[in-house]
């Protein structure tokens, strides 16, 4: 019965993807730097499987772009002319030997994009819901950090210790002043230089710098190929998180009134594949709305 589902799942997928794949890349700006960051997500809560991801922060003079490598590559697998035979074929593979390490989007922990100053003033993270792209647009506001005493070094770069709350979380950041550039992974800025490492204080996400580049690095770029992101709907950052959290956007009305959604609202979540995934999102404040 699984596999059943998960072909139909597949086709679904594929048929709408084939209907909105769009190659679609816009530069933006040149970058002066790249940090490369691993990112390491805790599966469950109750346990110690944890799902690592390579994401990249771009950084130009006035916008940053971040984003998951997994997901550009994945997406990038569309553009090519066999793109979609390549989907299929990783997606049936998997399927058959219960392998899911074989698919193109295997160990994502995000398919967003988030852009700061982008439009200016602006943060903003598209983001998928089913086959359907979203645009959330925040302010662009850093964290309120508050400086402690604690230092280290990561990378060669002496760091200094701050924390702050933010969205749900508590978290806990190294930056370095001897980059001068207020920015870091994910949403985090607000600090005088480069955050390196940072980490909610249950170490459900942790990023941590692995590589910094200053020449020889591809320009800022506004992309995202499924789908269209020029046709995106505006949602609301609490709204958008509540109904991923539903699991049921995108997914077939025959599979949500089977109850196969493959989510559920509250406690210990599995995936499609009936596997454990993180307790929550790093943004928890939804749960108060």
């Amino acid at each position: 019965m699984k596999q059943i589902i998960f072909s139909l799942l597949a086709l679904c997928f594929l048929t709408s993807a084939h209907a909105q794949t769009v190659d679609f890349i816009k530069e933006l700006e040149p970058a002066i730097l790249q940090c490369t960051y691993r990112c390491t997500m805790k599966l469950d809560t109750l346990g110690t499987d944890t799902k690592t991801d390579r994401t990249i922060l771009r950084i130009g003079k006035n916008i940053s772009q971040f984003y998951s490598y997994t997901a550009f590559r994945a997406d990038s697998i569309w553009k090519t002319p066999n793109g979609k035979r390549i989907w299929g074929d990783a997606m049936v593979r998997a399927i058959r030997s219960k392998n899911y390490d074989q698919m193109p989007n295997a160990n994502m922990v995000s398919n967003n994009y988030i852009y700061k100053n982008y439009p200016e003033g602006k943060l903003s993270t598209y983001a998928s819901l089913g086959v359907t792209s979203v645009l959330i647009e925040e302010d662009y506001t850093g964290q309120n950090w508050t400086l402690q005493d604690s230092t280290k070094t990561l990378l060669g770069y002496p760091c200094q210790l701050a924390t702050c709350s933010y969205h749900g979380r508590d978290y806990q950041a190294w930056f370095t002043s001897e980059i001068a550039i207020d920015n870091g992974p994910w949403k985090f800025k607000g600090l005088p230089g480069l955050i390196l490492e940072v980490y909610d204080t249950k170490n459900h996400y942790h990023f941590l710098i692995e590589g910094i580049e200053r020449t020889n690095i591809a320009p800022v770029c506004f992309y995202y190929t499924l789908p269209d992101p020029r046709d995106a709907e505006r949602i609301d950052r609490i709204r958008y998180l509540k109904l991923d959290a539903e699991g049921t956007a995108g997914v077939p009305t025959f599979l949500r009134e089977a109850g196969l959604s493959g989510k559920k609202s509250k406690g210990r979540q599995k995936n499609a594949q009936g596997q454990y995934i993180a307790y929550d999102y790093m943004e928890t404040d939804y749960h108060e709305h």
